[in-house]
């Protein structure tokens, strides 16, 4: 969390202890309140969308994975499942574009579909290759969030 943000959530935090003290449903609405501006707060600090708070317990599995890697000291399932998953999605949009390409020809429609296809895979593996690339090493960081110097759109 970016340190000039602490004041509003030390103020928000001091109110939620207030708000708490009249009852069950106001300690459940502060709490909620206090826990969406946070998660808000430290969002925007990364430069990322508020999306919503997930339920309790909630992880992603690849934090989960990242997590048991650090866990165990080990990172060899980690970078095999990342590898995994970065091949099958380059396969499947190369795939999906190849057989678009077939028939680009065959109609305007063809074309436009696989003007389509072209983007999604350029733009997935362009992607890519700026978060691996990226010297930021942080997921709010203007190289890991997917922008680019050039667009296909």
């Amino acid at each position: 969390m970016n340190a000039d943000h602490e004041k509003e959530i030390k103020d928000l935090f001091k109110k939620t202890l207030v708000v708490r003290k009249k009852g069950p449903e106001a300690r459940e609405l502060a709490d909620m309140y206090f826990f969406e501006t946070l998660v808000r707060v430290h969002r925007a600090g990364e430069g990322a969308p508020y999306t919503g708070l997930k339920p309790a317990g909630e992880v992603e599995p690849i934090v989960a994975a990242s997590d048991k890697a650090l866990e165990s000291g080990n990172v060899d399932e980690l970078v095999k499942r990342v590898i995994a998953a970065v091949e099958k999605g380059i396969r499947e949009r190369f795939d999906n574009a190849v057989e678009k390409k077939k028939h680009a020809d065959d109609s305007v429609e063809a074309g436009r579909e696989f003007v389509e296809a072209y983007v999604v895979f350029v733009h997935y593996v362009e992607g890519i290759h700026q978060a691996v690339a990226s010297q930021a090493g942080h997921h709010g960081d203007e190289h890991s969030k997917g922008g680019s110097a050039h667009k296909h759109e």
